[in-house]
Formats: C-alpha cells, sequence, structure tokens
C-alpha cells in the first residue's frame, strides 16, 4: 500500500510540474502577441508624426554685425536662434538663415 501511494505521490508530482509548465508556456506566448500585437501601433505612431521640415528666413543684418558675430532672430515657431556672420557679410546686408 504504501507503494501505491509513492506511485500516486510520484503521478500527480509529474502531472502537476507537466501542468505548471504548460501554464508558463501558454502565459509566454501570450505576453509574445500582446508585444507583436502592440508593435504596429507603436510603429504607426512614429512612422505618423510630421517631419519637421527645415525653414528658411531671410535676415537683414544689424548695425553692429561683422564677420565672426553671434546674431540672434526668432524662428517662425518661436525659438529664438542664433548664427554666426560669415565672411563678406555686414551691416545691412541680407542673409538667408536655416532654422
Amino acid at each position: 500500500q504504501q507503494q501505491q501511494q509513492q506511485q500516486y505521490y510520484s503521478s500527480a508530482e509529474a502531472a502537476l510540474a507537466a501542468m505548471a509548465q504548460q501554464r508558463a508556456a501558454q502565459q509566454a506566448q501570450q505576453l509574445q502577441q500582446q508585444y507583436y500585437q502592440a508593435a504596429p501601433q507603436y510603429y504607426q505612431a512614429v512612422v505618423q508624426q510630421p517631419l519637421q521640415q527645415q525653414q528658411t528666413v531671410a535676415i537683414t543684418l544689424p548695425a553692429d554685425a561683422a564677420p565672426g558675430v553671434s546674431v540672434d532672430f526668432q524662428a517662425p515657431d518661436g525659438r529664438v536662434l542664433s548664427f554666426k556672420v560669415p565672411a563678406g557679410y555686414g551691416p545691412g546686408m541680407q542673409i538667408v538663415v536655416s532654422c
């Protein structure tokens, strides 16, 4: 009778271990499916974001402009940017700047 009980418990333990392993595999598969279902939405959201196009602004250089001097200007989107006056440019001249 004791031998039958040991065989029963061994069988029950093996069955429980197999069930636990199967459950873990199912959970892993579900997580993987959730990931792959969410991934296209993530990539779609990233791709659909509009790319900021580079703009240009024509600026008349101030009276103190000289080659190498920094000039601040406001970009169309409101940012304040600066650039260094290149060689050959001076006060009152127009220059086109990318922003």
